[in-house]
């Protein structure tokens, strides 16, 4: 195991034993600087864990991730409000693909987090290849200043923009609002999806106390009606009896 990398790809359950035991043998070697840095690696959480799992996983997904940051880059760069507003929804698309990819019944909150870190990774070619390299311990490692390309955030003299580049600003205007819109609606459909998810359990659960309940009581009346039979079994074979006894005093009566 290198000097934590590895760590980042096992089950989550596993990191802080397996640290614990890395530094503990970088120690034993007598690299201590390198002890001391595995110590300090911090676990993963579940959405970083599902993340640094696709990239081993699923490369490919992560690469074509990778590429459209690129494409949106390069388009913004030249204004292209059209081609701004197809990889806008494309962007929406692979993000929502890629959150399936991790995994199913995931928290709200998981969900959201990966959804940053997958959106960051888009926007920041610097938080692109953290995400990449499959050692993300948490959305923080993504969140580097982005800017893009053919941008200057230095201050200085302005130039005048020309006819031709106030559209193709407005273009690209139109397009982010564009994309703000169908974004928040997918939020939206996604929020009322997960109340209706969460009314759908609060009836199950309900329905499951119900029929707990139901069961108890024939369990009991179960119970009860076993214990009758008992009683009447035990009732017929005293009446039996008496009536065998009463039955054998006849007949001595009649011989006498």
């Amino acid at each position: 195991m290198s000097d934590g990398d590895d760590l980042y790809g096992l089950p989550r359950a596993d990191f802080v034993p397996a640290r614990r035991e890395l530094a503990k043998r970088l120690r034993a070697d007598g690299d201590r600087e390198a002890a001391t840095r595995v110590e300090k690696l911090p676990k993963p959480t579940t959405a970083a864990w599902l993340v640094n799992h696709l990239v081993r996983a699923e490369p490919a997904r992560v690469d074509a991730l990778v590429e459209l940051g690129a494409d949106l880059r390069a388009a913004h760069a030249k204004a292209d409000g059209a081609r701004l507003r197809e990889l806008a929804r494309r962007r929406t698309e692979v993000v929502a693909e890629l959150v399936a990819a991790a995994g199913e019944g995931l928290s709200e909150a998981t969900v959201r987090e990966l959804e940053e870190m997958f959106t960051t990774a888009v926007a920041d070619e610097g938080a692109a290849e953290v995400l990449r390299a499959g050692r993300v311990a948490s959305v923080r490692d993504l969140r580097v200043e982005q800017t893009w390309p053919g941008l200057s955030l230095a201050p200085g003299p302005a130039a005048a923009p020309t006819r031709s580049a106030r559209p193709s600003a407005r273009e690209a205007l139109l397009a982010a609002k564009a994309a703000v819109k169908e974004a928040e609606a997918q939020r939206a459909e996604a929020d009322r999806a997960v109340s209706g998810a969460e009314s759908a359990v609060s009836q199950a659960e309900t329905r499951v106390r119900e029929l707990n309940v139901a069961l108890d009581e024939a369990e009991h009346a179960e119970l009860d009606a076993r214990r009758a039979l008992q009683s009447a079994r035990r009732d017929a074979k005293a009446a039996e009896r008496t009536a065998s006894l009463a039955w054998r005093k006849l007949q001595q009566v009649e011989a006498e």
